[in-house]
């Protein structure tokens, strides 16, 4: 399926550029999994999109291919790798064992914000530390989502024994490792098919952020939030060498100014705060409860997930570098 996923995007592509050189000396093609109206479609990628345009050269120009017009969501990274994306919204976790260090953001309590898995990403990356696994590729930006809730459909979650023989949406493969601590399975349900699942009863809960909360209306099937950030998710913007490679001096200095840990915090604070909206907004909602947690709560959670770490290191193919990487970026948010 995967293959025949490619061999098809690769047709479409070709198709397009034929199209767009008919009217573009240069179009160059960024993939989105979301739709156009999806929150890394229309707040991150195409506002980036727009400011690069203005500065290169005539004949040059990014546009975007939302809604996986190029390709599905886990076949991004080697769209991209493949040329059949110049540049495309990538989830590393999506192909596990091909970004392993990036996964280190989805410890529990490691990136409670954007920001602080945005510093995490950046400052292995300025250590070098990601340089194996993002060889093949431009790196436009390395972020993180914001730390994921608790999302259920008929009870409050609190402490970890709520979730026991629950089955709930897995953000990934660790995800579902993390759940098991606590009792609970992970399924994996594609991102259109959550509320579905979530109203037939086929999982009762989710991990997720707000965005994803309100842009697939979940609030109507799981109206319970647990204030806890369980887990996050690495992101990554990444264009294909070769295309970088074939721009000019001058375009390439435009992308290069564009790149990097500037445009990384820069992506990290439309998070945040698009974030912290939606959150306000859904709990002035009366259909919507928010649970908070005590500190001895956070206690029973901190004592469930004591392992988490080493489980993390102990799935990594190269179980040394992994322990460095832990390393680091417990120092870069002061753990």
């Amino acid at each position: 399926m995967f293959l025949k996923t490619i061999v098809k995007s690769l047709a479409l592509a070709a198709i397009v550029a034929a199209s767009g050189n008919a009217a573009l000396a240069r179009e160059m093609r960024v993939s989105s999994f979301e739709p156009p109206q999806g929150f890394y479609s229309a707040k991150i990628l195409q506002p980036w999109i727009e400011k690069v345009n203005e500065k290169l050269s005539a004949g040059n120009a990014f546009k975007l291919y939302p809604g996986s017009m190029l390709g599905a969501p886990p076949a991004q990274a080697e769209l991209v790798k493949a040329g059949v994306a110049d540049i495309a919204l990538v989830v590393p976790t999506y192909t596990p064992g091909v970004f392993p260090g990036s996964g280190v953001v989805e410890l529990p309590g490691m990136a409670a914000t954007s920001a602080d898995g945005t510093e995490i990403l950046n400052a292995l990356a300025d250590d070098g530390m990601l340089d194996k696994e993002y060889a093949d590729y431009k790196v436009i930006a390395l972020f993180t989502t914001p730390g994921y809730r608790f999302l259920m459909t008929d009870k409050s979650v609190k402490v970890p024994s709520d979730l026991e023989g629950l089955k709930l949406r897995t953000p990934s493969k660790f995800g579902s490792t993390l759940f098991s601590m606590v009792g609970a399975s992970g399924v994996s349900v594609p991102a259109p098919q959550v509320y579905e699942n979530l109203e037939r009863g086929v999982v009762k809960g989710a991990v997720w952020v707000m965005d994803a909360y309100r842009t697939f209306r979940l609030n109507e099937v799981a109206p319970y939030v647990t204030d806890i950030r369980f887990t996050a998710s690495p992101m990554a913007i990444l264009m294909n060498k070769n295309t970088y490679d074939s721009l000019s001096d001058a375009d390439k200095k435009v992308i290069d100014e564009m790149s990097g840990r500037a445009n990384a915090e820069w992506i990290a604070g439309v998070v945040d705060q698009t974030d912290a909206e939606i959150e306000k907004a859904f709990r002035a909602d009366p259909d919507v409860t928010f649970t908070e947690l005590t500190d001895e709560d956070r206690a029973a959670w901190d004592k469930a997930l004591a392992d988490a770490p080493a489980k993390w290191v102990a799935e990594q193919p190269d179980q040394a570098a992994a322990e460095a990487v832990l390393k680091r970026a417990q120092e870069a948010v002061g753990q």
